[in-house]
């Protein structure tokens, strides 16, 4: 992913985020992303006032990340999130968290797989008609970005 896809969340790490490693521990990774992926939802018209006044919301289903640089002690972080596919019910989302600045890097990635819910149910939705116009819109806004590489990756050892 380019630097010229916005940021839809940034933040300093914090101290309780530390391990005994002294860098981010992992759990906080999915932490940092989860916010951004509220972000996201957010403006695409399903944050949480919209699934208090309606019932639909939006679930993990799946995730995958990497962990490519460490973070320590606040730095700051940015998140970068790519539309890669999508369909009446579902979000196929990559993000990226970089170091921002000269001496800026990438530090994490994530894959997710994200779906509409109706929380009455608890079953997978079809968006809401306003949502999948903002998903169109953001998906044409990043048609010119290429395909991830490191997605659809499965882990093992190389033998």
């Amino acid at each position: 992913m380019t630097l010229d896809v916005p940021v839809f969340y940034s933040t300093q790490i914090k101290k309780e985020w530390l391990d005994y490693n002294n860098h981010m521990n992992v759990a906080y990774y999915v932490l940092v992303f989860d916010h951004a992926g509220e972000a996201l939802v957010e403006s695409l018209g399903l944050g949480e006032a919209v699934t208090a006044d309606t019932g639909i919301s939006w679930m993990v289903l799946e995730n995958h990340i990497t962990y490519d640089d460490e973070v320590s002690l606040g730095q700051e972080v940015d998140i970068r999130i790519q539309v890669v596919d999508y369909d009446q019910k579902r979000l196929h989302l990559y993000y990226e968290m970089h170091v921002p600045g000269p001496e800026g890097y990438l530090a994490s990635t994530l894959e997710q797989m994200m779906m509409c819910v109706e929380l009455d149910e608890r079953r997978s939705a079809i968006f809401p008609e306003a949502v999948v116009k903002k998903i169109q819109a953001l998906s044409e806004q990043q048609s010119h970005l290429e395909r991830p590489e490191n997605i659809g990756r499965k882990i093992g050892l190389r033998k």
